[in-house]
């Protein structure tokens, strides 16, 4: 089982990395929330919208998983994604400034998919990385 939930999130968030909305999908179930700190939960739809914004404002956006802890029904993940930033992204415009940021995810496993996702960010999201300001609400925590 460890195994297999260990390759699920490689695949999961590879496809999330890449931005490919579809094979991310297939990793998750159809109610899949993502829970931040603040309480607020997104949806499959929401990242979808995260997701296509990413690809164009940061097309190399890599995220490197360092290590997986799987137990039972699931399994943590400590990684880092980093992009450089040369496409629009909300009101900037291309500055070839490079972003990275430390996260860690707990997440939940149901029926060989992801079911649910914490995560929790170090430092500044993308977007307080590139202007020193807060990121707008609507934002995932790469923000």
């Amino acid at each position: 089982m460890s195994e297999d939930n260990d390759a699920l999130l490689r695949r999961a968030w590879a496809a999330y990395s890449r931005g490919d909305a579809d094979a991310f999908a297939k990793c998750v179930t159809e109610d899949w929330l993502g829970h931040a700190p603040s309480g607020e939960t997104t949806s499959l739809d929401g990242e979808r919208k995260t997701m296509a914004v990413h690809r164009i404002a940061f097309p190399d956006k890599h995220t490197e998983i360092h290590q997986i802890v799987a137990n039972g029904d699931h399994a943590a993940c400590y990684c880092t994604t980093t992009a450089t930033h040369t496409g629009p992204y909300l009101d900037l415009a291309p500055a070839g400034y490079r972003v990275s940021v430390d996260e860690m995810m707990f997440n939940r496993i149901r029926d060989g998919r992801i079911a649910e996702t914490w995560s929790m960010t170090s430092g500044g999201g993308f977007y307080r990385q590139l202007t020193g300001r807060d990121a707008p609400e609507d934002l995932d925590n790469l923000g």
